[in-house]
Protein backbone atom coordinates (compact mmCIF):
# COMPACT_ATOMS: atom_id res chain seq x y z
CA UNK A 1 0.00 0.00 0.00
CA UNK A 2 1.19 3.24 -1.04
CA UNK A 3 2.05 6.27 1.45
CA UNK A 4 0.26 9.40 1.69
CA UNK A 5 3.70 11.51 0.94
CA UNK A 6 7.21 10.76 -0.24
CA UNK A 7 10.31 13.14 -0.25
CA UNK A 8 10.80 11.59 -3.65
CA UNK A 9 8.34 10.88 -6.29
CA UNK A 10 10.17 10.30 -9.37
CA UNK A 11 8.20 10.43 -13.23
CA UNK A 12 9.06 7.94 -15.82
CA UNK A 13 11.05 4.44 -15.50
CA UNK A 14 14.64 4.22 -17.00
CA UNK A 15 17.77 2.95 -15.89
CA UNK A 16 18.73 6.13 -14.33
CA UNK A 17 15.35 7.08 -12.66
CA UNK A 18 16.04 3.56 -10.73
CA UNK A 19 19.51 4.31 -9.73
CA UNK A 20 18.04 7.59 -8.55
CA UNK A 21 15.48 5.91 -6.56
CA UNK A 22 17.97 3.55 -4.78
CA UNK A 23 20.58 6.06 -4.09
CA UNK A 24 17.79 8.08 -2.33
CA UNK A 25 16.28 5.39 -0.44
CA UNK A 26 19.89 4.95 0.70
CA UNK A 27 20.04 8.30 2.05
CA UNK A 28 17.30 6.65 4.02
CA UNK A 29 14.34 9.30 2.22
CA UNK A 30 11.08 7.69 1.46
CA UNK A 31 10.40 7.19 -2.56
CA UNK A 32 7.65 7.01 -4.87
CA UNK A 33 8.94 5.59 -8.81
CA UNK A 34 5.91 5.96 -11.18
CA UNK A 35 5.45 3.96 -14.13
CA UNK A 36 3.08 6.11 -16.01
CA UNK A 37 3.12 5.05 -20.05
CA UNK A 38 3.13 8.67 -21.32
CA UNK A 39 6.16 9.70 -19.78
CA UNK A 40 8.53 8.32 -22.80
CA UNK A 41 12.28 7.30 -20.82
CA UNK A 42 14.04 6.45 -23.85
CA UNK A 43 16.84 7.79 -25.69
CA UNK A 44 19.50 6.80 -28.51
CA UNK A 45 22.61 6.85 -25.84
CA UNK A 46 20.89 5.86 -22.48
CA UNK A 47 20.84 2.43 -24.17
CA UNK A 48 23.59 2.11 -27.10
CA UNK A 49 26.60 2.41 -24.54
CA UNK A 50 30.04 3.12 -25.13
CA UNK A 51 32.91 1.86 -22.89
CA UNK A 52 32.34 5.55 -21.45
CA UNK A 53 29.09 4.99 -19.84
CA UNK A 54 29.68 1.32 -18.93
CA UNK A 55 32.39 2.38 -16.76
CA UNK A 56 30.92 5.25 -15.04
CA UNK A 57 27.33 3.07 -14.35
CA UNK A 58 30.12 0.29 -13.19
CA UNK A 59 31.77 2.53 -10.60
CA UNK A 60 28.07 3.57 -9.32
CA UNK A 61 27.19 0.03 -8.69
CA UNK A 62 30.54 -0.16 -6.62
CA UNK A 63 29.61 2.76 -4.39
CA UNK A 64 26.08 2.09 -4.18
CA UNK A 65 26.26 -1.39 -3.98
CA UNK A 66 24.26 -1.81 -6.50
CA UNK A 67 25.00 -5.70 -7.62
CA UNK A 68 23.03 -5.25 -10.97
CA UNK A 69 25.10 -2.86 -11.96
CA UNK A 70 28.39 -4.22 -10.97
CA UNK A 71 27.45 -7.16 -13.29
CA UNK A 72 26.36 -4.33 -15.77
CA UNK A 73 27.77 -6.67 -18.68
CA UNK A 74 25.60 -9.43 -18.30
CA UNK A 75 23.00 -6.80 -19.58
CA UNK A 76 24.79 -5.71 -22.89
CA UNK A 77 24.74 -7.19 -26.42
CA UNK A 78 27.11 -6.21 -29.10
CA UNK A 79 25.45 -3.71 -31.05
CA UNK A 80 26.10 -1.37 -34.64
CA UNK A 81 25.69 2.33 -35.52
CA UNK A 82 25.33 3.21 -38.80
CA UNK A 83 25.76 7.09 -39.71
CA UNK A 84 24.34 7.63 -43.73
CA UNK A 85 24.96 10.75 -44.79
CA UNK A 86 26.58 12.35 -48.10
CA UNK A 87 26.38 9.00 -50.11
CA UNK A 88 28.71 7.24 -47.28
CA UNK A 89 27.37 4.69 -44.71
CA UNK A 90 29.53 4.92 -42.17
CA UNK A 91 29.63 1.34 -39.92
CA UNK A 92 30.42 1.91 -36.07
CA UNK A 93 30.48 0.18 -32.97
CA UNK A 94 33.06 -3.05 -33.35
CA UNK A 95 36.63 -2.86 -31.87
CA UNK A 96 38.63 0.34 -31.83
CA UNK A 97 41.30 -0.42 -34.45
CA UNK A 98 38.37 -1.41 -36.85
CA UNK A 99 36.49 1.55 -36.36
CA UNK A 100 39.63 3.51 -37.02
CA UNK A 101 40.18 1.79 -40.41
CA UNK A 102 36.52 2.28 -41.29
CA UNK A 103 36.77 5.55 -40.43
CA UNK A 104 39.70 5.96 -42.42
CA UNK A 105 37.73 4.30 -45.86
CA UNK A 106 34.84 7.19 -45.49
CA UNK A 107 36.98 10.13 -44.69
CA UNK A 108 40.74 9.88 -45.62
CA UNK A 109 40.89 13.18 -45.01
CA UNK A 110 42.08 12.32 -41.54
CA UNK A 111 45.28 10.89 -41.98
CA UNK A 112 47.96 11.21 -44.69
CA UNK A 113 47.95 8.59 -47.44
CA UNK A 114 51.88 8.07 -46.49
CA UNK A 115 50.84 7.32 -43.01
CA UNK A 116 48.57 4.88 -43.63
CA UNK A 117 50.76 2.05 -43.18
CA UNK A 118 52.00 2.56 -39.86
CA UNK A 119 47.99 1.97 -39.37
CA UNK A 120 47.77 -1.38 -40.74
CA UNK A 121 50.90 -2.60 -39.02
CA UNK A 122 49.63 -2.07 -35.34
CA UNK A 123 49.09 -5.19 -33.82
CA UNK A 124 45.40 -5.18 -32.85
CA UNK A 125 45.34 -6.52 -29.37
CA UNK A 126 47.93 -4.15 -28.56
CA UNK A 127 46.67 -0.78 -30.15
CA UNK A 128 42.98 -1.68 -28.53
CA UNK A 129 44.27 -2.24 -25.54
CA UNK A 130 45.89 1.24 -25.62
CA UNK A 131 42.90 2.75 -26.47
CA UNK A 132 41.20 1.97 -23.57
CA UNK A 133 43.74 2.72 -21.18
CA UNK A 134 43.20 6.18 -22.74
CA UNK A 135 38.97 5.58 -22.50
CA UNK A 136 39.46 5.14 -19.33
CA UNK A 137 41.98 7.84 -18.16
CA UNK A 138 39.38 10.00 -19.76
CA UNK A 139 36.43 8.87 -18.32
CA UNK A 140 37.99 9.58 -14.99
CA UNK A 141 39.12 12.37 -15.67
CA UNK A 142 35.58 13.36 -16.18
CA UNK A 143 34.13 11.90 -13.19
CA UNK A 144 36.70 13.72 -11.14
CA UNK A 145 36.05 17.04 -13.11
CA UNK A 146 32.29 16.84 -12.64
CA UNK A 147 32.76 17.73 -8.85
CA UNK A 148 34.20 21.10 -9.50
CA UNK A 149 32.17 24.11 -11.44
CA UNK A 150 34.97 24.09 -13.79
CA UNK A 151 35.67 22.43 -16.73
CA UNK A 152 38.87 20.28 -18.07
CA UNK A 153 41.37 19.78 -20.78
CA UNK A 154 42.85 16.39 -21.89
CA UNK A 155 45.81 15.65 -23.68
CA UNK A 156 45.29 12.18 -25.90
CA UNK A 157 48.77 9.96 -25.38
CA UNK A 158 49.48 7.63 -28.42
CA UNK A 159 50.93 7.37 -31.93
CA UNK A 160 51.75 10.35 -33.50
CA UNK A 161 49.55 9.38 -36.31
CA UNK A 162 46.38 8.34 -34.12
CA UNK A 163 46.77 12.09 -32.63
CA UNK A 164 47.16 13.11 -36.09
CA UNK A 165 43.00 11.27 -36.52
CA UNK A 166 42.29 12.99 -33.07
CA UNK A 167 43.30 16.47 -34.09
CA UNK A 168 41.63 16.58 -37.60
CA UNK A 169 38.64 14.96 -36.10
CA UNK A 170 37.49 18.06 -34.06
CA UNK A 171 39.18 20.63 -36.83
CA UNK A 172 36.92 19.15 -39.41
CA UNK A 173 33.79 18.51 -37.20
CA UNK A 174 34.19 22.38 -36.41
CA UNK A 175 34.94 23.72 -40.19
CA UNK A 176 32.43 25.92 -41.62
CA UNK A 177 30.89 25.45 -45.17
CA UNK A 178 32.62 29.03 -46.32
CA UNK A 179 36.20 27.33 -45.71
CA UNK A 180 35.88 23.54 -46.60
CA UNK A 181 33.26 23.96 -49.28
CA UNK A 182 31.72 20.20 -48.40
CA UNK A 183 28.94 19.34 -46.09
CA UNK A 184 30.40 15.92 -45.64
CA UNK A 185 31.86 16.90 -42.16
CA UNK A 186 28.97 18.77 -41.06
CA UNK A 187 27.11 15.35 -41.83
CA UNK A 188 28.91 13.49 -39.80
CA UNK A 189 29.06 15.99 -36.65
CA UNK A 190 24.74 16.00 -37.14
CA UNK A 191 24.89 12.20 -36.83
CA UNK A 192 27.55 11.87 -34.10
CA UNK A 193 25.13 14.48 -32.03
CA UNK A 194 21.90 12.38 -32.13
CA UNK A 195 24.00 9.26 -31.35
CA UNK A 196 25.69 10.51 -28.88
CA UNK A 197 23.63 12.73 -27.17
CA UNK A 198 20.15 13.35 -28.81
CA UNK A 199 20.98 16.85 -29.90
CA UNK A 200 21.47 18.59 -33.30
CA UNK A 201 24.50 20.72 -33.10
CA UNK A 202 26.91 22.69 -35.46
CA UNK A 203 30.19 22.88 -33.57
CA UNK A 204 31.67 21.20 -30.51
CA UNK A 205 33.61 22.94 -27.79
CA UNK A 206 37.27 21.90 -26.71
CA UNK A 207 35.52 19.75 -24.11
CA UNK A 208 33.66 17.93 -26.42
CA UNK A 209 36.41 16.71 -28.73
CA UNK A 210 37.62 14.32 -26.67
CA UNK A 211 33.93 12.83 -25.62
CA UNK A 212 32.90 12.61 -29.25
CA UNK A 213 36.43 10.67 -30.74
CA UNK A 214 36.49 8.20 -27.72
CA UNK A 215 32.72 7.34 -28.26
CA UNK A 216 32.50 7.00 -31.78
CA UNK A 217 35.42 4.35 -31.60
CA UNK A 218 34.29 2.75 -28.57
CA UNK A 219 32.86 -0.69 -28.84
CA UNK A 220 28.82 -0.37 -28.56
CA UNK A 221 26.63 -2.07 -26.45
CA UNK A 222 22.77 -2.65 -26.55
CA UNK A 223 21.88 -2.64 -23.43
CA UNK A 224 18.92 -5.66 -22.20
CA UNK A 225 17.15 -2.71 -20.46
CA UNK A 226 14.04 -5.37 -19.78
CA UNK A 227 16.18 -7.22 -17.70
CA UNK A 228 17.94 -5.10 -15.78
CA UNK A 229 14.65 -2.69 -15.05
CA UNK A 230 13.04 -5.92 -13.50
CA UNK A 231 15.97 -6.61 -11.28
CA UNK A 232 16.39 -3.24 -10.19
CA UNK A 233 12.82 -2.91 -9.65
CA UNK A 234 13.07 -5.74 -7.40
CA UNK A 235 16.14 -4.05 -5.40
CA UNK A 236 14.28 -0.66 -5.15
CA UNK A 237 11.25 -2.86 -3.49
CA UNK A 238 13.73 -4.14 -1.27
CA UNK A 239 14.84 -1.31 0.01
CA UNK A 240 11.68 0.26 1.17
CA UNK A 241 10.73 2.14 -2.15
CA UNK A 242 7.63 1.96 -3.37
CA UNK A 243 7.16 1.11 -7.78
CA UNK A 244 3.93 1.90 -8.79
CA UNK A 245 2.25 1.72 -12.48
CA UNK A 246 -0.56 3.93 -13.35
CA UNK A 247 -1.25 7.09 -14.83
CA UNK A 248 -1.10 10.37 -13.09
CA UNK A 249 -4.99 11.44 -13.53
CA UNK A 250 -4.67 14.62 -11.82
CA UNK A 251 -1.99 17.54 -10.53
CA UNK A 252 -2.59 19.68 -7.70
CA UNK A 253 -0.58 22.71 -8.35
CA UNK A 254 -1.72 25.67 -5.98
CA UNK A 255 -0.06 29.36 -5.90
CA UNK A 256 2.43 27.81 -8.78
CA UNK A 257 3.62 25.07 -6.42
CA UNK A 258 3.33 21.02 -6.45
CA UNK A 259 0.51 19.99 -3.79
CA UNK A 260 -0.21 16.62 -4.41
CA UNK A 261 -1.54 14.05 -7.38
CA UNK A 262 -4.10 11.45 -7.97
CA UNK A 263 -3.45 8.04 -9.56
CA UNK A 264 -5.74 6.60 -12.16
CA UNK A 265 -5.38 3.18 -9.64
CA UNK A 266 -7.47 5.36 -6.71
CA UNK A 267 -4.47 5.18 -4.18
CA UNK A 268 -5.89 8.32 -2.95
CA UNK A 269 -3.78 11.59 -2.64
CA UNK A 270 -0.30 11.74 -3.07
CA UNK A 271 2.01 14.43 -1.57
CA UNK A 272 6.07 15.09 -2.09
CA UNK A 273 8.58 17.00 -1.43
CA UNK A 274 9.99 17.04 -5.08
CA UNK A 275 9.00 15.45 -8.62
CA UNK A 276 11.95 14.13 -10.32
CA UNK A 277 11.06 14.11 -13.86
CA UNK A 278 13.15 11.30 -15.86
CA UNK A 279 11.27 11.32 -19.06
CA UNK A 280 10.45 13.61 -22.10
CA UNK A 281 6.84 15.53 -21.16
CA UNK A 282 4.12 14.63 -23.28
CA UNK A 283 1.48 17.23 -24.09
CA UNK A 284 -1.61 15.96 -22.17
CA UNK A 285 -0.41 17.50 -19.46
CA UNK A 286 -1.01 21.04 -17.46
CA UNK A 287 2.90 21.84 -17.67
CA UNK A 288 5.06 21.73 -20.17
CA UNK A 289 9.27 22.08 -20.46
CA UNK A 290 10.38 25.60 -21.12
CA UNK A 291 13.50 25.96 -23.19
CA UNK A 292 15.14 28.41 -25.08
CA UNK A 293 15.76 26.00 -27.81
CA UNK A 294 14.01 24.13 -30.07
CA UNK A 295 12.78 20.28 -29.30
CA UNK A 296 11.69 17.57 -32.30
CA UNK A 297 8.87 14.90 -31.18
CA UNK A 298 9.41 11.82 -32.79
CA UNK A 299 7.14 9.77 -34.75
CA UNK A 300 7.32 6.31 -35.68
CA UNK A 301 6.46 3.46 -37.66
CA UNK A 302 6.81 0.01 -37.15
CA UNK A 303 5.61 -3.65 -37.70
CA UNK A 304 2.07 -3.91 -37.72
CA UNK A 305 2.34 -7.53 -36.38
CA UNK A 306 4.98 -7.07 -34.01
CA UNK A 307 6.17 -10.04 -31.81
CA UNK A 308 6.50 -9.30 -28.12
CA UNK A 309 10.07 -9.96 -27.22
CA UNK A 310 12.07 -8.86 -24.01
CA UNK A 311 15.20 -8.82 -26.78
CA UNK A 312 15.68 -5.20 -27.90
CA UNK A 313 17.08 -4.20 -31.65
CA UNK A 314 20.90 -3.98 -32.24
CA UNK A 315 21.51 -1.76 -34.89
CA UNK A 316 20.77 1.79 -35.24
CA UNK A 317 20.64 3.46 -38.92
CA UNK A 318 20.83 7.48 -38.44
CA UNK A 319 20.36 8.62 -41.60
CA UNK A 320 20.21 12.87 -42.89
CA UNK A 321 21.20 14.51 -46.43
CA UNK A 322 23.01 17.47 -46.77
CA UNK A 323 19.72 19.51 -47.88
CA UNK A 324 18.49 18.44 -44.47
CA UNK A 325 21.12 19.56 -42.26
CA UNK A 326 19.36 23.13 -41.24
CA UNK A 327 15.68 22.13 -42.13
CA UNK A 328 12.93 21.06 -40.24
CA UNK A 329 13.32 17.60 -40.94
CA UNK A 330 16.67 16.88 -40.14
CA UNK A 331 16.64 12.87 -39.78
CA UNK A 332 15.56 9.61 -39.49
CA UNK A 333 16.95 6.55 -37.37
CA UNK A 334 15.99 2.70 -38.77
CA UNK A 335 16.33 0.59 -35.22
CA UNK A 336 16.81 -3.05 -36.78
CA UNK A 337 16.95 -6.35 -34.24
CA UNK A 338 16.09 -10.31 -35.65
CA UNK A 339 13.99 -8.13 -37.29
CA UNK A 340 12.61 -4.48 -38.03
CA UNK A 341 11.66 -2.83 -35.12
CA UNK A 342 11.34 1.06 -35.75
CA UNK A 343 11.82 3.79 -37.86
CA UNK A 344 11.68 7.25 -36.10
CA UNK A 345 10.91 10.41 -37.91
CA UNK A 346 11.19 13.92 -36.12
CA UNK A 347 8.80 17.01 -36.67
CA UNK A 348 9.06 20.29 -34.41
CA UNK A 349 7.39 20.86 -31.10
CA UNK A 350 5.15 23.64 -32.22
CA UNK A 351 1.65 25.00 -30.82
CA UNK A 352 -1.22 22.56 -31.74
CA UNK A 353 1.31 19.88 -33.44
CA UNK A 354 0.29 16.48 -33.63
CA UNK A 355 1.75 13.44 -34.81
CA UNK A 356 -1.52 12.59 -37.34
CA UNK A 357 -0.41 15.81 -38.77
CA UNK A 358 2.27 14.15 -39.78
CA UNK A 359 1.48 10.99 -40.81
CA UNK A 360 1.48 11.26 -44.48
CA UNK A 361 5.12 12.62 -44.72
CA UNK A 362 6.04 9.76 -42.11
CA UNK A 363 5.11 6.85 -44.75
CA UNK A 364 6.61 8.51 -48.34
CA UNK A 365 9.98 9.36 -45.67
CA UNK A 366 9.63 5.75 -44.97
CA UNK A 367 9.39 4.31 -47.97
CA UNK A 368 11.71 6.44 -49.42
CA UNK A 369 14.58 4.53 -47.25
CA UNK A 370 13.20 1.64 -47.99
CA UNK A 371 14.10 1.42 -51.03
CA UNK A 372 17.73 2.95 -50.77
CA UNK A 373 18.32 0.57 -47.48
CA UNK A 374 16.69 -2.38 -47.83
CA UNK A 375 15.44 -4.17 -44.78
CA UNK A 376 12.90 -6.70 -44.04
CA UNK A 377 9.54 -6.17 -42.85
CA UNK A 378 5.85 -6.72 -43.61
CA UNK A 379 3.21 -4.61 -42.83
CA UNK A 380 3.95 -1.38 -41.00
CA UNK A 381 1.73 1.23 -38.96
CA UNK A 382 2.32 4.85 -37.94
CA UNK A 383 2.32 4.91 -34.27
CA UNK A 384 2.89 7.55 -31.96
CA UNK A 385 5.39 9.77 -29.98
CA UNK A 386 8.41 8.37 -28.17
CA UNK A 387 10.96 10.73 -27.01
CA UNK A 388 12.51 13.90 -28.29
CA UNK A 389 15.30 15.68 -29.85
CA UNK A 390 17.04 18.99 -28.58
CA UNK A 391 17.86 21.33 -30.86
CA UNK A 392 21.51 22.98 -29.88
CA UNK A 393 21.86 24.35 -33.44
CA UNK A 394 21.72 28.28 -32.53
CA UNK A 395 24.60 27.73 -30.19
CA UNK A 396 27.80 27.76 -31.75
CA UNK A 397 30.55 26.96 -29.12
CA UNK A 398 34.24 28.28 -28.38
CA UNK A 399 36.99 25.62 -29.65
CA UNK A 400 38.93 27.47 -27.02
CA UNK A 401 35.77 27.06 -24.02
CA UNK A 402 35.78 24.05 -21.18
CA UNK A 403 32.80 23.59 -20.08
CA UNK A 404 32.22 21.78 -16.77
CA UNK A 405 30.98 18.62 -16.85
CA UNK A 406 27.37 19.20 -14.95
CA UNK A 407 26.64 22.45 -16.64
CA UNK A 408 23.36 22.88 -16.39
CA UNK A 409 20.98 23.74 -19.74
CA UNK A 410 18.30 26.54 -18.45
CA UNK A 411 15.59 24.21 -18.80
CA UNK A 412 12.46 24.83 -16.38
CA UNK A 413 9.00 23.07 -15.73
CA UNK A 414 6.12 25.64 -16.23
CA UNK A 415 2.72 26.29 -15.88
CA UNK A 416 0.97 28.31 -18.36
CA UNK A 417 4.44 31.04 -18.04
CA UNK A 418 5.09 30.31 -13.95
CA UNK A 419 7.87 27.93 -12.99
CA UNK A 420 6.32 25.55 -10.38
CA UNK A 421 8.28 24.55 -7.13
CA UNK A 422 8.77 21.23 -6.65
CA UNK A 423 8.99 19.91 -9.91
CA UNK A 424 12.38 19.32 -11.21
CA UNK A 425 13.43 18.00 -14.41
CA UNK A 426 16.19 15.22 -14.70
CA UNK A 427 15.62 13.98 -18.58
CA UNK A 428 18.19 13.35 -21.46
CA UNK A 429 18.66 17.50 -21.72
CA UNK A 430 19.36 18.22 -18.09
CA UNK A 431 23.28 19.16 -18.73
CA UNK A 432 25.17 20.67 -21.31
CA UNK A 433 27.60 18.35 -22.61
CA UNK A 434 28.43 14.80 -22.48
CA UNK A 435 25.02 13.39 -22.87
CA UNK A 436 24.44 10.05 -20.76
CA UNK A 437 27.78 10.36 -19.27
CA UNK A 438 26.86 13.66 -17.26
CA UNK A 439 23.54 12.14 -16.40
CA UNK A 440 25.05 9.23 -14.40
CA UNK A 441 27.80 11.79 -13.17
CA UNK A 442 24.63 14.05 -11.79
CA UNK A 443 22.50 11.31 -10.91
CA UNK A 444 23.75 11.61 -7.03
CA UNK A 445 22.90 15.03 -6.87
CA UNK A 446 21.09 16.89 -4.37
Amino acid sequence: MLKNRYQEIIIGVGLLSLIRGIISLSRNNTVLLIDDKRFQVDSYPGLYLSELEIQSLIRLGHKYEIPELVDLRQFLVEAQIDLVTEKKRLHLGRSPLDNIKELLRKFPELLDETDLDQVYAVDDEEFNRNFFKELSRYELQCFETSMRPKGQSFELQGPKWLKTIYHRFGDFLNLEYQHSKTLKFAGLLHLLGLSSEDRLKIGLSASELPFYFFRSLSPIHRLNDFFLSTQLKRRLSLLGGDYKESSVQFWQIHENKFENLLLASFEGVISGDRVLFFSHLPEDVPFHLDSPFGIFRKTKVIPQKRLMASFPPTKLSYMTDSELLGSERPYRVLAEGSEFSFYHWPYPELPGSKPSFYEKELNESFKKDEANLPFGHGPVVPSSIEGATLDLRSIKPSRKRHQAVLERLPLRILEKSQLIQGFEYWGAFRYHTLGFLSLSYGIEEN
